[in-house]
């Protein structure tokens, strides 16, 4: 709707994450993905760090360095779970757009517009990424009837006609120790 909002500090640091984990999925950038991980810290590449630094203090959310430490472990976190999908697997889709829409006369009318962040292809099966920089998992209603990986689904089935497989995993970044929940919606669902 073009109205202005003004994001809070921790949706900015989930911005500045998505746009990282973007970047160093190209090819070109591949060079700085290996050498953070070698060094488990963005210190590993200094220009992914000063880029990140950059952002942080255009968006004012740098002050202590709270935020940059934040940023540089949930990144890490988001690199080590399997960043360019299991060995044979291909990356198909960054920051996919989808528009699901209907206007069948014996069901209700509907649009709606997101972004997937990761799809990844392996075989006959697709992995939905979606990162989430939130200070909770989720659990009961918010894990089984995910309405955001509904959306997913749905939008995968209308991209991908021919796949029938298909996983949403979201990446909780401020859990290391688990940060993956997967989500399979089912055609009754």
């Amino acid at each position: 709707l073009k109205v202005p909002q003004k994001a809070n500090s921790g949706a900015l640091r989930g911005s500045l994450c998505h746009l990282v984990f973007e970047l160093l999925l190209k090819d070109r950038h591949q060079h700085h993905y290996k050498k953070i991980l070698k060094n488990n810290t963005l210190d590993g590449s200094p220009s992914v760090k000063r880029l990140v630094i950059k952002h942080l203090t255009r968006d004012g959310i740098i002050d202590d360095g709270e935020s940059y430490e934040l940023c540089d472990k949930m990144i890490v976190v988001g690199l080590q779970y399997d960043f360019f999908g299991p060995k044979g697997s291909k990356v198909i889709g960054i920051e996919e757009k989808f528009l699901l829409d209907t206007e069948e006369e014996d069901r209700p009318t509907y649009k709606a517009m997101g972004f997937i962040d990761k799809v990844i292809k392996k075989n006959n099966k697709i992995k939905i990424v979606d990162y989430k920089s939130s200070k909770y998992k989720f659990k009961g209603d918010e894990l089984t009837s995910n309405i955001q990986a509904m959306m997913y689904t749905l939008a995968a089935h209308k991209m991908w006609p021919d796949i029938k497989d298909i996983v949403v995993e979201f990446l909780f970044l401020r859990f290391p120790r688990s940060a993956s929940q997967e989500i399979r919606v089912t055609k009754e669902q």
